[in-house]
């Protein structure tokens, strides 16, 4: 019994320590800024090393944006309950604005902020 608690003990530890403190979480993410001449997303992603985390975060960053700037469709299968979003966008001089890294142990969850200049987009006909 002690050996139980002792696991559900550690296991809640290192569940709380992989979590971020939402006071951590950078304004920027949550409120990306706007501009006449630039569109921002921001991404997050958690990994073993900052530079997996910041691959990941900037990907995820990049994903919102090509949402924002493309042609998104939904495609789902009758009866059953599988979803697939398909984006095409191009995704041109993409910048990295802003990055946090919050570490904990051996994780790390990075925050990153993107943005593209509006006349790099473009439309589909």
């Amino acid at each position: 019994m002690n050996r139980l608690i002792t696991f559900v003990l550690v296991m809640f530890a290192t569940a709380a320590m992989a979590q971020v403190d939402v006071e951590s979480i950078p304004d920027w993410y949550n409120n990306p800024p706007t501009s006449a001449r630039k569109i921002y997303a921001a991404g997050t992603a958690t990994g073993p090393t900052v530079d997996v985390a910041e691959k990941k975060a900037t990907m995820d960053a990049k994903i919102q944006l090509a949402r924002q700037v493309g042609q998104v469709k939904y495609l789902s299968k009758d009866g059953e309950s599988i979803t697939t979003e398909v984006v095409k966008a191009e995704l041109r001089d993409v910048r990295v604005e802003r990055k946090k890294v919050i570490s904990a142990g051996n994780s790390h969850t990075v925050f990153v902020l993107v943005s593209m200049k509006k006349k790099n987009v473009k439309r589909e006909p």
